[in-house]
C-alpha cells in the first residue's frame, strides 16, 4: 500500500470533515522517519571499519572507501571503530572527532550514534547508510 492509498483510505473515514492533506502527509512522513530510525537502531551493524592505528588522512580515505562500498552493497547500518581517545586531550579523541565530522558532512549517511557496549560503546559509532 502506498501513501496515496493510505491517504485515500483515511479521507474516506473523514466524511464531511475538512482534511488538510499537507498536514496529513507531514504527519505520516514524521511517523515513517521515527519508525525507520527505531528500526535502524535495532539492527546489528552489517559491516565494521576499524580505524585504530590510522592517521587522520588514512582514516578519512578509509571512511570514504568504506561508505562507498557499503552503499554499493546496499547495507543499511555500519559500525566505525575509532577508539575512545584515552591518550587524547580531546575528550572525544582525534579519530572520534574526525568520524563525527565525516558523518555530518557526507550526504550518503543518515542518523548515527554511539555503539552499544557489545559493539564498542563510546569507542565506536553506528551509522545509517542512505540508499
Amino acid at each position: 500500500m502506498n501513501f496515496g492509498d493510505i491517504l485515500d483510505k483515511w479521507e474516506a473515514t473523514q466524511k464531511g470533515q475538512v482534511v488538510d492533506k499537507d498536514a496529513a502527509a507531514e504527519k505520516l512522513a514524521a511517523q515513517e522517519k521515527t519508525r525507520r530510525s527505531s528500526y535502524i537502531q535495532s539492527l546489528a551493524p552489517q559491516d565494521t571499519l576499524d580505524l585504530h592505528g590510522k592517521t587522520q588522512e588514512e582514516a578519512w580515505k578509509a571512511l570514504n572507501d568504506f561508505v562507498a562500498n557499503a552503499r554499493r552493497r546496499g547495507l543499511q547500518k555500519i559500525l566505525i571503530i575509532h577508539g575512545k581517545g584515552i591518550h587524547s586531550a580531546d575528550s572525544e579523541g582525534v579519530l572520534g572527532s574526525l568520524v563525527k565530522k565525516f558523518i555530518e558532512g557526507d550526504q550518503r549517511l543518515g542518523s548515527y550514534g554511539k555503539a552499544d557496549k557489545r559493539h564498542g560503546g563510546s569507542g565506536a559509532t553506528w551509522v545509517a547508510v542512505r540508499g
